[in-house]
């Protein structure tokens, strides 16, 4: 089986590419011969003549793994072709099943050469090397893989790739990894009990570290104010929902947004909430707005989405179309559900508090930091930081917790919707 996936203005079809140089010596020769029949599709037609470009360089290789869920992230220099392909199990030349993924146009970066053990029960190891002159094979050994799926991500550029198990959270684990990250995580709370099978919630509080997000009025970060919201959000479901709630960032660092989503997957959470505060230069904008993940038309939305994507509007405009297909294998409508449960929620309460408040709607666009999530998942902007009374307001106790009880209220009323959807 094979796919091919190119980025933006880029995407162009490839012909045929050299079997040569291998990742040392007989490291990826397995992959040197043509995929068995039936596994590889005819040869997209080569796309219209281009002049030299830059090769792009592959830097690290990094992976973030579950029971049942592996995200392999793979640096690069800039936007690359690339073509995914699936080879089966060869028993009698000691080869496992593997995927492999030929980059376009590469070059091996320094540091990049050693294989990397994963040994998650998905993934043996991962292996690079450069296969031709201009072409970077990345393969994965797996041992259980069902599915997998991969796509670009720009600013800076990177190659993301899903691997998908049988979906059993209570299946064996292997070891942990070694790089796997440690999300902050909540102990199980004593309070009610689970609502419509939501046990488990991923709370994102956006931006950390180097990247502060939106500074708003008086100097407050956006990164300050959501993770503050999340931590109490945290305490609040633990203790009232009685439900695990792990957050992806517990103090102030970076993590990138495809590791966000990852997180969420690798602990197999329901839900996935990615909380943000919006800004502008119109120091008069305010209100609130939620987004699912969906191509949008919608100007604001896009640049919207641009700025707390770190990237530009024209990059999100072209990723819109790479990964509309993915984007419809999202759980749009339950996303959707939890969307309109959610920013209810907080227009109902946040008017008790403050009075007027200017309602922006449930929304679409393409965050980069929803792609991939493989559960309902949200991304509320809790009102203008840039805003004078808004911003001033957010940086309070009390005010923040009025959007903690709002914002609960809509996670146990989409809680109740899906129950009695599953009763009807």
């Amino acid at each position: 089986m094979k796919t091919k996936k190119a980025h933006g203005l880029l995407l162009q079809a490839l012909t045929g590419f050299a079997l040569a140089a291998l990742l040392g010596g007989a490291a990826l020769s397995d992959e040197a011969a043509p995929p068995p029949a039936g596994e590889k599709e005819p040869a997209p037609a080569r796309a219209g003549a281009a002049g030299p470009v830059e090769r792009a360089t592959v830097g690290a290789v990094r992976f973030l793994s579950s029971r049942n869920y592996t995200r392999v992230t793979i640096d690069l220099s800039r936007a690359v072709l690339y073509e995914t392909h699936r080879l089966k199990e060869d028993p009698a030349r000691g080869l496992p099943p593997r995927i492999y993924i030929d980059i376009f146009g590469a070059q091996l970066g320094a540091g990049s050469r050693e294989p990397i053990p994963v040994r998650d029960g998905l993934l043996r190891q991962v292996r690079v090397g450069q296969f031709s002159s201009d072409v970077v094979r990345v393969v994965l050994d797996a041992s259980s893989v069902v599915s997998h799926q991969a796509f670009l991500l720009p600013d800076p550029y990177r190659l993301v790739v899903d691997i998908h198990g049988k979906g059993d959270s209570n299946g064996p684990a292997a070891a942990p990894a070694a790089k796997k990250l440690a999300p902050a995580r909540a102990p199980k709370g004593n309070g009610a009990s689970e609502i419509a099978g939501i046990r488990k919630i991923v709370l994102d509080p956006g931006h950390g570290g180097k990247d502060p997000g939106a500074i708003g009025f008086g100097g407050i970060a956006e990164k300050d104010v959501v993770l503050s919201v999340a931590k109490k959000l945290a305490r609040k479901l633990r203790k009232e929902m009685g439900v695990e709630v792990i957050l992806t960032r517990n103090d102030d660092r970076f993590i990138s947004l495809e590791d966000r989503t990852a997180i969420a997957n690798a602990e197999n959470a329901d839900l996935f909430i990615s909380l943000h505060t919006n800004a502008s230069p119109n120091g008069e904008a305010r209100g609130l707005e939620t987004y699912y993940l969906d191509n949008t038309t919608d100007e604001a939305a896009i640049r919207l989405a641009a700025r707390e994507n770190g990237t530009s509007r024209k990059n999100v405009s072209d990723l819109q179309f790479i990964l509309s297909d993915m984007v419809q294998n999202m759980k749009l409508e339950d996303s959707i559900t939890l969307a309109h449960r959610m920013h209810g929620s907080l227009v109902a309460g946040m008017s008790k508090k403050m009075g007027e408040v200017r309602d922006l709607g449930v929304k679409k666009a393409l965050f980069y930091v929803l792609v991939g999530a493989r559960m309902p998942s949200v991304l509320v902007e809790l009102f203008f930081i840039t805003h004078r009374d808004e911003g001033r307001l957010m940086a309070r106790d009390s005010y923040q917790d009025a959007l903690v009880d709002a914002l609960y209220d809509g996670i146990r009323k989409y809680g109740e919707t899906a129950t009695a959807m599953k009763t009807l």
